[in-house]
């Protein structure tokens, strides 16, 4: 394991392969938030509203699919209903 550098100090090569780690270890998550969508839109009675919150700890080795190596990973899914007006 090489030595620690911060991106902002290891020009643009460094930025360019963090940009590109970033990518590759979030890109999971994009069918991920398509299963969560199609689960709440094919529900009997869906939420008006529906959020959806990752967090994503990077530690080397890390590899999303959904979580391997040194990082960890959590989500968290809130819905929220709303009652219909009552009709006049």
């Amino acid at each position: 394991m090489g030595a620690t550098v911060p991106v902002s100090r290891g020009g643009r090569g460094v930025a360019d392969r963090t940009v590109g780690t970033v990518r590759s270890a979030l890109r999971p998550l994009g069918p991920i938030l398509q299963e969560i969508h199609d689960a709440v839109t094919g529900a009997e009675n869906p939420p008006q509203e529906i959020n959806v919150t990752f967090g994503v700890q990077v530690g080397q080795g890390l590899k999303l699919g959904f979580v391997t190596g040194n990082g960890q990973a959590h989500l968290t899914i809130s819905a929220t209903w709303r009652p219909v007006p009552a009709a006049d």
